[in-house]
């Protein structure tokens, strides 16, 4: 794009840019507090909270890695949002109730409930910052693709102005903030996403077997974008297996998305969000299962130069071609309005994953290594909560500055929903089995915490690093299965439960641990006592 083309693309998402900063300032005078600041006051309703929840998928990586993915891999593809779908099922039925009954602000919160120990706080605030900095770099490489395709803004310079926007939303905004960023760009992107599906569909007539055929014809991959096995043919079902394992059981460890269960009011309302999410999310990923194979039908054979090597340009490409072609006035404005959306999307994303971050930083790992105490000795009459929302907002200018160094560094070549799939393995595998142990097993205890969660985190940074994503050795990649989860979350669990049995048989059973199992029991299943959440 250039010259008015240009000047009409900034335009437009400077417009959009400019609605979620108001927003964000508006939010700023109710993110004073600690729970304003990390929970959004508690006071999001169910139907927001299943908006800002599903805009934390309706991203990048679905919007335009995915798409890209089906572009070049087709059915394989597919496969990944179809998992996404059934992966809200282990949250809806067995953590976002408890989750909302035992926490407070952070993973840890729940983790240590029945034992307080600070050891557990501070690995768990490192599992989450590396989960976090996986998410991180799938967005914000996204942002600067989309940013450098519409306005031939550099990609560095791209990734910075991105990387910036977060940190102001979260800085002024905090939860509140990003919960209705998120809810504004889930929607318009959803009706932006229905415009384009009915776009593609009008072209073949309506027909999906005529977009089918197309897709056929000139995809670079031929007839094989309808059969399975272009990513997962090397190692058949078992990284069939594994990849889908990563992305159904990963959401349920994944802290950006589980402490939003934080901010409502009771955990009946945690329930509902859900069943917004589900049918938010389920209606897009269709959509976006249409926008894939439709860039393979309407790009044609040259299709592949057009979307670069990462897939991650299908999306905007495709709405080009849809608004009548590249240097026209249609296309400019199509290209813009969805990419000013897309942008916002994903700087929305990066801000949750940022306020987890920084807030599991504030407080979880800042009181574990000064030991502030709520009052000073010398009369300072700042609450420690008040004091971890300080802390939050400077730490999440330094995520920021951190993230985008890493995502300069990495550069634009990778497809985003592998790394976002790296997020998954880690939760799924250093937060899920200790999660769901601490809500359910009696003799569970820090120990089992800090080696399943260490062990669960070591294994899964260690095997992606022999992974064709990752390898930087000579020759092939000496592990096949792209996404080992299926090998790291039995290890996560088995340290889990081992390190719990070890601790027991060194020390013996301590009946105070027993009695405050039986009281985290009580409170998860009927929120009785929940409200001590708010000043313990």
């Amino acid at each position: 794009m250039t010259g008015d083309a240009d000047f009409l693309a900034i335009g437009i998402c400077a417009a959009v840019i400019s609605l979620t900063l108001w927003v964000t300032f508006a939010a700023s005078r109710r993110s004073r507090s600690a729970t304003g600041f990390f929970a959004a006051g508690r006071s999001i309703t169910g139907w927001q909270n299943g908006f800002a929840i599903a805009g934390e998928f309706i991203s990048a990586g679905s919007f335009l890695g995915t798409t890209g993915l089906i572009f070049y891999k087709g059915v394989d593809g597919a496969v990944i949002l179809c998992t996404s779908v059934v992966s809200f099922l282990p949250v809806l039925f067995l953590l976002a109730e408890k989750m909302r009954n035992v926490g407070k602000f952070t993973l840890a919160d729940v983790l240590v409930f029945r034992t307080g120990a600070r050891r557990v706080r501070v690995v768990v605030a490192l599992s989450t910052i590396v989960t976090g900095t996986f998410v991180l770099l799938a967005q914000l490489v996204a942002a600067g693709v989309l940013l450098e395709s519409v306005s031939g803004i550099p990609f560095g310079l791209s990734v910075v102005v991105a990387g910036s926007l977060m940190g102001i939303y979260v800085f002024v905004g905090g939860m509140l903030a990003t919960t209705w960023v998120q809810v504004i760009k889930s929607s318009i992107l959803s009706v932006l996403a229905v415009v384009v599906c009915l776009g593609i569909l009008a072209k073949f007539g309506f027909s999906l077997p005529g977009m089918l055929g197309a897709a056929t014809s000139n995809a670079k991959a031929g007839d094989a974008i309808l059969s399975p096995g272009l990513i997962f043919g090397q190692t058949g079902a078992i990284n069939l297996i594994s990849y889908s394992l990563a992305f159904a059981l990963g959401t349920a460890g994944m802290a950006h998305i589980l402490i939003r269960f934080f901010t409502v009011p009771e955990a009946a309302t945690a329930r509902k969000s859900l069943g917004w999410t589900v049918a938010l999310c389920s209606v897009f990923y269709l959509i976006v299962i249409v926008m894939g194979f439709g860039t393979a039908a309407l790009l044609g054979p040259d299709g592949a130069d057009r979307v670069g090597a990462g897939g991650n340009l299908a999306a905007p490409t495709l709405v080009t071609e849809l608004g009548g072609g590249v240097g026209t006035i249609g296309g400019s404005i199509a290209l813009a309005m969805v990419a000013a959306v897309a942008f916002a999307s994903i700087v929305a994303v990066v801000a949750g994953v940022v306020i987890s971050a920084a807030g599991t930083f504030a407080h979880d790992v800042w009181p574990t290594v000064t030991r502030r105490k709520v009052a000073d000795a010398d009369g300072d009459t700042e609450t420690a909560d008040a004091r971890e929302a300080k802390v939050a907002r400077y730490a999440a200018v330094g995520f920021s500055v951190i993230a985008i160094g890493l995502t300069m560094a990495i550069g634009d070549t990778t497809n985003i929903t592998y790394f976002m799939g790296m997020a998954f393995m880690v939760a799924g595998s250093a937060h899920l089995p200790s999660l769901l142990l601490s809500l359910n097993w009696r003799r569970f205890n820090s120990t089992g915490a800090v080696w399943g969660i260490s062990v669960g985190l070591t294994s899964t940074v260690v095997s992606l690093m022999f992974t064709e994503a990752l390898w930087l050795g000579s020759g092939p990649a000496p592990l096949t299965i792209q996404l080992p989860v299926i090998i790291t979350m039995p290890l996560g669990l088995a340290a889990a439960v081992i390190g719990s049995l070890a601790a027991e048989r060194r020390h013996g059973r301590s009946a105070d641990r027993d009695e405050k199992f039986a009281e985290m029991l009580v409170r998860a299943e009927t929120g009785i006592g929940a409200e001590l959440a708010e000043t313990h």
